[in-house]
């Protein structure tokens, strides 16, 4: 399938993902990151997630901005490719942007709170 049927097919997760983060962006402008290389998009038969690479003076980093989709999917297949890609680039570790729940889920492979980020609305 070519990428855009891909992103096609993957955006209602990707949308439901966004709304959750708080519709800092619209699709148009996450798939407009992709075209420009300043995130990159995996896909899977049942999900997708969208990183951004991030870099400190001391630090580079792949942070799992959006994912949406079949949960044991997005760990068992989505991730692990994500990891391995941003190993190959020199990324020193990987953050993941998400719910309360993917840290209890994430714990087993190897992943652990960082921080914790709060939110209000003005």
């Amino acid at each position: 399938m070519t990428f855009e049927g891909e992103w096609t097919r993957c955006a209602p997760w990707l949308q439901a993902a966004l709304d959750h983060a708080g519709r800092t962006h619209d699709l148009a402008q996450v798939r407009a990151a992709i075209d420009r290389g300043e995130a990159w998009f995996w896909s899977a038969p049942g999900s997708a997630l969208v990183a951004v690479v991030e870099a400190d003076p001391a630090d580079l980093r792949l942070l799992i901005w959006l994912a949406g989709g079949d949960r044991r999917e997005l760990e068992e297949m989505l991730l692990p490719q994500a990891e391995a890609w941003a190993r190959e680039r020199g990324c020193r570790r990987v953050l993941v942007i998400g719910r309360e729940g993917w840290a209890r889920t994430l714990r087993p492979k190897g992943y652990a709170p960082l921080a914790r980020i709060i939110a209000k609305d003005l």
